[in-house]
C-alpha cells in the first residue's frame, strides 16, 4: 500500500530547470566559458553531474566552488522575480495533503532547493525535505529516495515516487520504490522505460490512478 508520496522539485513542481540553466550561464561567462542550453541539458539534466565535473570533463582553469555561489547568487535572484510552478503542481499538492505523507526529495543545494519553495509557498506541504546536502550520493543513485524512507519509518515499497527525468526514474527503480513519471520539455526524450506509469502531467494525477498502481 502505498502511503508516501515523494516529490522532485526542478522540472516536476518546479518551472526551474531554465532558471538552473540561466543561472549557470551567467556564472560561467564570467570565467570565459560560453554554456549552452545543449550543455546544461545533457550534464546537469539528464545525467546529475556537478559543476565540478562539468569543469574537469572540459578541462577548465576554473574554480567550481567559486562558479558555484556565483550561480547560487544569481538563482536566488531569478527564483525570487521569476519562478513558477509547474502545470498541476500546487493543486496536487493541496489534493494529496492528509491522505498521503508528502515529501521532497531533490538533488539541488539545500539554499536553492529552499528559495523555491519559500518563492512558490510549497514548503509547508512536506513532512521530510531532503537535498544533496542529506547524502553522499545524488541521483541517479538512490540515496535521496532511501533517506525519506528511512526518515519516515517508511519501506520502500509504500512509496511513490514522481519524476521528471531518467535519473530520477533510476533512482526510484534503484530504491525499490514505484514511480510516475512526467517527461517536461527538457525530458521528453529521456528514457522512462523504468517507470511504473507515464502521464502528461501532474494535472491528470488522481487518487484513484495512485490506487491502482
Amino acid at each position: 500500500m502505498i502511503t508516501t508520496l515523494i516529490f522532485d522539485l526542478d522540472g516536476l513542481l518546479a518551472d526551474t530547470e531554465k532558471l538552473h540553466c540561466r543561472a549557470y550561464q551567467y556564472a560561467l561567462e564570467k570565467f570565459g566559458f560560453d554554456l549552452t542550453e545543449k550543455h546544461y541539458s545533457e550534464h546537469w539534466i539528464l545525467k546529475g553531474g556537478s559543476i565540478g565535473e562539468f569543469i574537469t570533463a572540459r578541462g577548465l582553469d576554473i574554480d567550481p566552488e567559486l562558479v558555484r555561489m556565483t550561480k547560487a547568487e544569481r538563482y536566488e535572484e531569478l527564483v525570487i522575480s521569476t519562478a513558477e510552478p509547474m502545470p498541476g503542481a500546487i493543486s496536487i499538492l493541496f489534493r494529496m495533503t492528509g491522505w498521503k505523507k508528502l515529501t521532497l526529495a531533490t538533488s539541488s543545494y539545500e539554499d536553492a532547493a529552499y528559495a523555491v519553495l519559500k518563492a512558490l509557498n510549497i514548503g509547508v506541504y512536506f513532512s521530510c525535505i531532503a537535498t544533496r546536502s542529506s547524502v553522499t550520493r545524488i541521483k541517479p543513485f538512490p540515496d535521496l529516495f532511501l533517506y525519506v524512507a528511512r526518515a519516515l519509518g517508511e519501506a520502500p515499497e509504500n512509496c511513490l515516487v514522481f519524476e521528471d527525468s531518467e535519473k530520477g526514474i533510476i533512482a526510484a527503480q534503484a530504491a525499490g520504490m514505484k514511480s510516475i513519471a512526467i517527461p517536461n520539455i527538457h525530458t521528453f526524450d529521456h528514457d522512462f522505460s523504468k517507470a511504473t506509469v507515464i502521464v502528461p502531467s501532474l494535472e491528470v494525477v488522481t487518487r484513484e490512478l495512485i490506487e491502482n498502481i
